[in-house]
């Protein structure tokens, strides 16, 4: 695979802000990042002022579904950076035919992520660095879930300490955010939604900058 060299932590985040405050950018991603704050919002309040008790069955239907869209909705995240400035349409269909591949993957990594926690911690942190990048290659390059785990491996291999370092820069950045929009009353929670893709984003060109060198010559897909 051909080395590619990294950007520093501050320069991915300079680079997703400049992507994101694209004029056309903006508008693509508020138009999506909207409608799923909205759903968002429009569940929770159905939530909080249902009475029923948790073994009803309307209650327990309604938990299905408020899943399944929570799933979906992260899915359309995922799907709104990999076509960024196409139709916003697509990315909310896209949503909907891939939402099964990311629930499986995003369950074998919390797994593998989670049992490593279990075991020390250290190995699943190890296993979080390793694995950090098989949610993008479902989705982005179609792979099955083990080449998937295989090919994240191998991406980072070689560079786990520059990824590891990068990915808690980003994680910091992300949890500022947060802290920052949190606290501010009505408004505050519906404006991190929007900028949800934005939060996203350095991570992704991390992804897009190691797998640009092809990932045909990693031998593992």
């Amino acid at each position: 695979m051909q080395e590619q060299t990294l950007k520093s932590p501050t320069e991915y985040i300079k680079e997703a802000f400049r992507i994101y405050f694209k004029k056309e950018n903006f508008v693509f991603f508020v138009k999506i990042m909207a409608v799923l704050a909205i759903i968002a919002s429009l569940i929770g309040y159905t939530l909080s002022y249902y009475e029923k008790p948790v073994y009803d069955p309307f209650y327990l239907l309604f938990i299905t579904l408020t899943v399944i869209a929570g799933v979906w909705m992260n899915t359309i995240e995922y799907y709104s950076l990999l076509h960024i400035g196409g139709e916003v349409r697509s990315v909310f269909t896209a949503g909907i035919r891939n939402m099964f591949k990311f629930f499986l993957i995003s369950l074998t990594v919390g797994l593998i992520i989670f049992f490593g926690l279990v075991l020390l911690i250290i190995p699943g942190i190890i296993f979080a660095v390793w694995y950090s990048f098989a949610i993008w290659l479902v989705l982005d390059r179609g792979l099955k879930i083990g080449e998937a785990l295989r090919t994240s491996k191998a991406m980072v291999s070689g560079r786990f300490w520059k990824i590891l370092g990068r990915s808690v820069v980003f994680g910091l950045f992300s949890l500022l955010a947060s802290i920052v929009f949190g606290a501010v009353p009505y408004i505050g929670p519906f404006v991190l939604s929007l900028i949800s893709p934005l939060l996203m984003l350095p991570f992704y060109l991390l992804y897009q900058d190691i797998s640009r060198g092809g990932l045909d010559n990693l031998g593992t897909a």
